[in-house]
């Protein structure tokens, strides 16, 4: 039997098991319901700085800037700027980048609950976790696209020798997403290789040539982003490197349970269980190989709380793929041991799922009933008092949220109140954000990002508003992002 046979052999009886499971289940709701929710969560999420400075680079930079200069500074690669760029420069309402947000998240469910091989419960849990609903959904990130592009992965992966091109297509794209997600991609495509070894004697001539072609193609187009990414002397964000063997081990430690369940002994008894089912599926590998590479990142380079996101996909994936082994030949142990940990590995995600589900839930009520960013409120402030000509000076980078709503740079001493607006994460920023100085200057307004309480008094100005921001994170607050809005005397109505 050739290598085509058996992995016709293989897809055939995973769609029997999808058609199975779509005629037992029928039309369940699940779409519609994330759809709903999220629509009503976005509508209240007040978008913050981060979300502002992909808007605003994708705005003020011609695409040559954006790929060759800019994204070096950003440290990620250019897919999401690329595809906010079409509509900030022709509709340049910044409410635009929720919708685009609200549309990939809804895709990706849709591609999840069309293709997931995974059991009734967790098809109905998964949609309404952490990660899928709000983080990567709600807040407008570049990372929203990770999960549609993951499912799509997942749902490749059995026709990867057969439709090498498309499969090669979809890693570049997960690739051009993250540097984190790019080593979720290389680990896949190294898998990929060594299957392809095990096979080679039996690929004809011209499907020999289709494989080399796609890991040429793959290679030259991680040279590429390499070369785009590559980090300027002149960088002031995350700079240095750590090589210390007690910080990756605690990071390993530490992250593993934060993407599970938040307690160590339930989290780390679910890695094992993880572990056994996906040597039995044939899949560590793969796990071992993203997950190790991603936290090893996070430990010598940069994490913060959103890239966990990125590490519980990875542990999906392998996840996804697991359940597609249908076939006696696919895994080790026989039908009995598989039957055994799926039941096992079902019960381990839907906790996983339910806990996530939690935080979920309790982020989103936060972000309707308080503020994610002060960034909306100060710029509604600045419009309704018709101050947007006047003579603004602001600190921090969190003041970036504000500009987004504004066509122009707003703000005289962040490059000398000309576009382009975003922040410049260079040694040279060409933001002064020297208090003493701003006040010299005797600007109308001055808006002091992330204030230390109690609110200093300023002679001359008047404290007109404090607006609250607070980045919600799981089920408490990570950050607090307010603005203290003071007002010289003479300026006051």
């Amino acid at each position: 039997m050739t290598i085509r046979n058996k992995l016709e052999l293989t897809n055939t009886s995973w769609r029997e098991g999808q058609n199975l499971f779509k005629q037992r289940l029928g039309f369940f709701p699940v779409l519609p319901l994330y759809a709903i929710l999220l629509a009503v969560v976005l509508w209240k999420h007040e978008p913050w700085a981060d979300e502002a400075q992909a808007w605003l680079i994708a705005r003020d930079c011609s695409g040559v800037e954006l790929l060759f200069q800019r994204l070096r500074y950003e440290g990620h690669p250019g897919l999401w700027y690329l595809i906010l760029m079409i509509p900030s420069k022709i509709l340049p309402y910044y409410p635009t980048i929720q919708v685009i947000s609200f549309s990939i998240a809804v895709a990706g469910i849709f591609v999840f609950w069309r293709t997931s091989p995974f059991p009734p419960i967790l098809k109905t849990l998964f949609p309404f976790t952490y990660f899928i609903f709000y983080q990567y959904a709600v807040v407008a990130r570049s990372y929203v696209l990770l999960p549609l592009l993951i499912f799509l992965v997942g749902h490749y992966y059995p026709q990867r020798f057969r439709r090498v091109y498309l499969f090669t297509l979809l890693l570049c794209l997960l690739a051009y997403v993250s540097v984190f997600s790019a080593l979720i991609a290389i680990s896949i495509m190294l898998v990929h290789f060594l299957d392809l070894l095990k096979w080679w004697k039996e690929l004809e001539g011209e499907e020999r040539k289709q494989q080399m072609a796609s890991f040429a193609a793959f290679g030259l187009f991680m040279i590429l982003m390499a070369f785009q990414l590559w980090q300027p002397t002149d960088s002031s964000f995350a700079k240095n490197y750590h090589f210390e063997l007690d910080r990756v081990t605690s990071r390993f430690l530490e992250v593993t349970d934060l993407i599970m369940v938040e307690i160590k002994p339930i989290s780390y008894s679910i890695l094992a269980v993880s572990c056994v089912w996906f040597w039995i599926n044939r899949v560590l590998l793969l796990y071992l190989l993203s997950s190790l590479s991603i936290i090893f990142l996070f430990a010598v380079k940069y994490f913060n709380s959103w890239h966990e996101g990125i590490l519980f996909l990875a542990w999906i994936l392998p996840l996804w793929i697991s359940f597609q082994s249908q076939s006696k030949g696919n895994v080790r142990g026989g039908e009995v041991m598989f039957s055994r940990y799926k039941r096992a590995m079902t019960l381990m995600a839907s906790l996983v799922f339910a806990f996530h589900i939690y935080w979920a839930g309790a982020a989103s009520i936060s972000d309707l009933r308080g503020s994610y960013s002060a960034g909306r409120a100060t710029a509604d402030y600045i419009k309704t008092h018709q101050m947007s000509e006047a003579k603004i000076y602001a600190t921090t980078f969190w003041s970036t949220s504000i500009l987004a709503f504004f066509d122009q740079n707003i703000f005289l001493n962040h490059n000398n109140g000309q576009r382009p607006s975003f922040w410049f994460w260079a040694n040279d920023n060409r933001h002064d954000d020297n208090l003493n100085w701003i006040l010299e200057q005797q600007p109308d307004l001055v808006i002091i990002g992330r204030p230390k309480e109690p609110l200093a008094s300023i002679d001359g100005y008047q404290l007109v508003n404090l607006f609250e921001g607070n980045l919600y994170w799981k089920n408490r607050i990570k950050e607090r992002q307010h603005f203290a809005i003071y007002r010289k005397l003479s300026s006051v109505d």
